[in-house]
């Protein structure tokens, strides 16, 4: 039955060329128990009989090379190559032969090494050829000795082959491995391979297994290891999509690897490295967990160096920057749910798709979001990075825990004035997300800080964009008493607290429809007008009318007990308007309220509430304006300004 077995797999698998089967047993049935000899031109060690029962002949060049006659060879024996020797195949059918010296030159179109089941070759001479390899057959094949410097692919379609030394495959080797095949290094060997493809078993066990060249090649089967250490280099991609259960370290030198399963790197391991110019790429919906990462610079052409190419996936990993680096994401959810060390480097996260950074960001680094997509910052651990967030494009979402600081750095820039409006928009996801010790936050033309009905306090705002309120955000600015100049719009219903011994500066038209609360320092009006639909005075503060100003509020209330300054108001040049006083009674001074308002040069005594145009001044008026008069101008200068403010 084995017999039949083999002639079928020897008539369906060898080349036309002929067959001679080694053979040192003259016209005795077989090859002889242990077959050693040489393998040359001049010796009569081959068979043109499968039995072995013909004289024995010479080799012919180009023949397919069958080891051995009959079925007797059943130990393990030795094959000295001498010179080179040319082949189409080679058979290994009985016993285990070790070849030895010399070159074996495969010259055929399609050359195949074929192991039996239950047999195995151990290849220690050099092997020559330009039409690649095939090992075929369920046995095992051992690669070692001489360099193997044959060009082209290396297929593993069914059995084992493993290298027994490093380096003996030539680097530029594509090797595919099929669901059949298993491809090993023995213990303490390393190799180096132009490519990996396939569905087999590659297991690579304390070594160092490197492959990549500038082929796009997928393998979908199982990366083995004991500890050892996978290395991708190369311009090309390598897309892993099996269930890799290798325990040693990934290094992307170059090119790019694309895990397409949870287990594409294997399990979990400190040491993973992404050099600069390499990428990671994930997609399909995976979970990629890992101890650690190294990662540097802007990926493969800029495109990140840590990618997400489709679908929502997480890689749960510490990431450590050694250099300015880029995560994007072109579409779907990226979510690094491990700490983020940015030593003193910057990192980017770009792309239209959506990234989320669960973990700490940590060191002095800085944050630069670029692209239309969203970057969450989220979890339940503080960020402490001491660098600026530069918000050039898309939106940040500040979603940790409420109270958990997502940002505390130095600066905090809400767009780069050069995109379109409401282009870079900073967003609460939760209440008190900045430190109340950050730097100064610049909102330029084309950033939006949105409130998004949270609760925030801030020190130092500035720029010219848009602060969006929300219905019922609440936003404190000068927590620590900084002092901001701020020159854009106010949008929404919250409310904005002026807050710390700071100065608050306005230097364009600004209405609020919600609430301004004023509980301490200075409210500064630079050549601006200010409406507001309640303005809630807590503390003792000033507001300072700076050049030609003016201050329509629909409700004023202040507390009991505090005082409002009025500073730098001038008559007919400074407007202070409210439809409704808390507590306040027209034409009447000397009482509380109206005395808790108090017009430099003046005692609060002095101010009051002019029932015919709404406005608070101190009087009596200067002598110089008859009260008709004065009456006819400030009614005039009334209506102009309302009538300004409601087509802003």
């Amino acid at each position: 039955m084995q017999g039949l077995l083999l002639l079928l797999i020897l008539s369906s698998s060898l080349s036309a060329q002929s067959t001679l089967y080694w053979d040192l047993n003259g016209t005795t049935s077989g090859a002889g128990s242990t077959p050693t000899g040489t393998w040359s031109s001049a010796t009569s060690n081959w068979n043109s009989s499968f039995w072995g029962t013909s004289s024995t002949v010479k080799w012919t060049s180009g023949s397919n090379a069958v080891f051995s006659a009959g079925f007797d060879a059943t130990n393990a024996y030795t094959v000295t190559v001498s010179g080179t020797q040319n082949l189409s195949s080679l058979t290994v059918s009985m016993g285990q032969p070790t070849f030895t010296g010399g070159t074996l030159n495969f010259n055929d179109t399609s050359p195949d090494i074929w192991t039996i089941s239950g047999s195995t070759a151990t290849i220690n001479s050099a092997i020559t050829g330009t039409n690649g390899l095939t090992k075929s057959g369920a046995g095992t094949l051992y690669l070692g000795g001489s360099a193997k410097t044959y060009t082209g692919t290396t297929t593993v379609s069914a059995g084992t082959v493993q290298l027994n030394a490093s380096n003996i495959l030539a680097d530029t080797t594509a090797l595919s491995v099929e669901t059949d095949g298993t491809f090993s290094l023995d213990w303490g060997v390393s190799e180096t391979i132009g490519s990996l493809s396939g569905s087999g078993t590659v297991n690579f066990r304390t070594g160092t297994f490197t492959t990549g060249n500038s082929a796009n090649t997928t393998f979908s089967g199982t990366l083995e290891d004991s500890y050892g250490t996978f290395v991708k280099q190369g311009t090309g991609t390598l897309t892993l999509s099996g269930a890799n259960t290798y325990s040693g370290v990934t290094t992307i030198n170059a090119g790019a690897i694309v895990a397409a399963s949870n287990t594409a790197l294997g399990s979990s391991t400190y040491g993973n490295s992404i050099a600069s110019g390499a990428a990671l790429h994930l997609q399909g919906g995976i979970a990629v967990t890992e101890g650690q990462f190294s990662v540097a610079g802007t990926g493969v052409g800029g495109t990140g160096a840590i990618r997400n190419l489709s679908g929502n996936n997480s890689l749960d990993a510490a990431l450590d920057l050694t250099s300015n680096t880029t995560i994007s994401a072109d579409a779907g959810t990226l979510t690094a749910s491990g700490q983020v060390n940015l030593g003193a480097n910057t990192l980017t996260v770009s792309g239209a798709g959506n990234t989320t950074l669960s973990g700490s960001i940590t060191n002095s680094g800085a944050l630069t979001k670029t692209g239309t997509g969203t970057l969450a910052l989220t979890g339940s651990s503080a960020n402490s990075f001491g660098g600026a967030l530069n918000l050039n494009s898309g939106t940040v979402a500040l979603g940790k825990t409420a109270g958990t600081v997502a940002l505390a750095g130095s600066a905090i820039n809400i767009g780069d004035g050069a995109g379109a409006a409401s282009s870079a928009v900073l967003r609460l996801d939760a209440s008190n997300q900045i430190a109340d010790y950050a730097g100064l936050i610049t909102v330029n033309t084309d950033g939006v800080l949105q409130v998004n009905n949270f609760t925030e306090s801030i020190n130092t705002i500035g720029g010219t964009g848009l602060i969006d309120l929300s219905t019922s955000g609440y936003l404190t600015v000068g927590i620590n008493s900084g002092s901001s100049t701020f020159g854009g719009s106010i949008a929404g219903t919250g409310t904005l607290e002026k807050a710390g011994a700071g100065t608050l500066t306005f230097t364009s038209d600004i209405a609020i429809a919600g609430t301004l609360t004023l509980s301490g320092g200075t409210l500064a009006l630079s050549n601006a007008d200010l409406s507001a639909g309640t303005l809630l005075v807590t503390g003792n503060s000033i507001i300072d009318f700076g050049g030609t100003s003016s201050l329509d509020i629909t409700n004023l209330t202040i507390s009991a007990g505090v005082t409002l300054t009025i500073q730098n108001w001038a008559t007919a040049t400074d407007y202070f308007f409210t439809q409704f006083w808390t507590g306040a009674t027209f034409n009447t001074a000397g009482s509380s309220p109206m005395n808790q308002v108090v017009f430099s040069g003046f005692s609060g005594n002095n101010t009051s509430w002019h029932a015919y145009d709404n406005q608070i001044t101190p009087v009596p008026e200067p002598a110089t304006y008859g009260a008709g008069l004065l009456a006819c101008l400030v009614a005039t200068t009334l209506i102009r300004r309302r009538l300004a403010l409601r087509r802003r």
